[in-house]
């Protein structure tokens, strides 16, 4: 088959058709970016010369709630809490650097301290619900230690 120039000519302008069709919606597209753009640019303007609005935090403070103060048994039970703290960071250096006998003598005297701080103060549960959470915690952790220990998981 053989192309005619009159042929060619023919088919070029739906061509050119076509392609127009494809360049409009870039062009719009294009005069709809550069219009949102500039809407940004313009509100970014507005923006940057209005400071923004200061609020002062100590101004809430009327709403806060007064604190209740600790009692001495409370303190002091918190004391005891943090000491035994203290016996558990010594107690697992102990475990990863000294011998067994001398973590399992540590765990013992972590486990007596929670004992003693137990027979100390029988009404922790009611007084403050929070501190007789944490001694049964650590009551729990000292007990599955010495599990541990027995099992012979450290051997």
């Amino acid at each position: 088959m053989k192309i005619r120039p009159d042929q060619i000519e023919g088919v070029r302008p739906e061509q050119q058709k076509s392609t127009n069709r494809v360049k409009q919606p870039q062009q719009a597209f294009g005069d709809l970016l550069n219009e949102e753009v500039e809407k940004t640019q313009q509100t970014q303007q507005t923006q940057g010369l209005t400071p923004p609005p200061v609020v002062n935090p100590l101004l809430q403070t009327l709403g806060a709630e007064a604190v209740e103060q600790v009692g001495g048994d409370e303190q002091a039970a918190i004391g005891q809490m943090e000491g035994l703290l203290d016996k558990w960071d010594d107690y697992a250096d102990k475990l990863s650097s000294s011998g067994l006998k001398e973590a399992y003598n540590a765990l013992e005297d972590i486990s007596g301290e929670v004992s003693r701080l137990k027979e100390q103060y029988p009404d922790m549960a009611e007084k403050n619900p929070g501190l007789n959470a944490v001694a049964n915690e650590l009551d729990a952790m000292a007990t599955a230690e010495k599990f541990k220990f027995n099992r012979g998981d450290y051997v």
